[in-house]
């Protein structure tokens, strides 16, 4: 056995002591640095993930563009998520869907199914690849990060009809974005329901641990996370019908949360 070999091996039983089994479908948000070192990498990484479900199950992960790229290029535009969703998204057998700042890539079961939910859907909203992928009972995978990379949240916020949806982030989100689909065409995406601020989607961590929707497990240095995707969407949706701005966070120079508070101030 190489070195990766055994530190893949190693990565797939830490992933079934967290319950991943053949079959199952994981949202994965994923940080190698706070993985800490793992031989091989990101390929590791991915390699163990698919081992542990196999092609009868789906990974997805987000392949972000923020900010945005001029024109968006599913095939050539790199992630600005870390090394593991760029090693990911490029590879030969992984779908990748054509929303210019908020694409997923896929692999697995269904895969171009889910990734193609982005040519109706806005980024983040229902019907989107997130959302269609937890609703029919995906859960989410936090390798090394924490809920503040968790984009599911911002699926509950359009679930619950946040206020401030139509508020960009900032003025990079304040036009309509552009993709490059296959064929050469340039087709643009209006800044509809519009993700915000998420430094402080912590905030779910406990409302979801007190409904016993996440397993927690180590790996390394790094904490890893297993969250029920639909009752994390049912959860949190229901929180912030109560109260809207639950997830806003308090930090003065973000460029997003006090806009909103400033709007809705009474």
């Amino acid at each position: 056995m190489t070195l990766a070999e055994v530190a893949r091996t190693g990565l797939i039983h830490t992933l079934v002591e967290l319950g991943l089994k053949p079959g199952e479908r994981f949202l994965v948000h994923s940080s190698l640095r706070m993985l800490g070192w793992i031989d091989g990498g990101a390929d590791t990484v991915i390699d163990a993930l698919r081992t542990a479900v196999t092609e009868s199950g789906t990974v997805m992960m987000p392949a972000f563009t923020l900010p945005p790229a001029p024109i968006f290029d599913p095939k050539e535009t790199p992630t600005s998520l870390g090394v593991i969703s760029e090693t990911f998204r490029r590879r030969p057998d992984v779908t990748r869907s054509i929303h210019p700042s908020h694409s997923v890539a896929v692999w697995g079961k269904d895969k171009d199914r889910y990734a193609a939910a982005h040519e109706t859907s806005t980024a983040l909203g229902v019907g989107s690849p997130v959302h269609l992928f937890l609703d029919e009972g995906a859960d989410i995978l936090l390798l090394g990060v924490g809920h503040w990379a968790n984009s599911a949240v911002h699926v509950a916020e359009v679930i619950a009809g946040v206020p401030y949806l139509d508020i960009p982030y900032n003025d990079d989100y304040a036009r309509p974005l552009l993709s490059r689909l296959p064929g050469g065409t340039i087709r643009e995406f209006p800044p509809n329901e519009n993700t915000g601020c998420s430094i402080n989607f912590i905030a779910v961590q406990n409302p979801l641990k007190e409904r016993g929707l996440i397993t927690f497990g180590r790996l390394g240095d790094g904490l890893l996370q297993r969250i029920h995707g639909r009752g994390l969407l049912e959860t949190v949706s229901d929180i912030l019908r109560r109260d809207p701005f639950f997830v806003l966070c308090a930090w003065d120079l973000c460029p997003f949360c006090p806009r909103v508070r400033k709007r809705f101030a009474h």
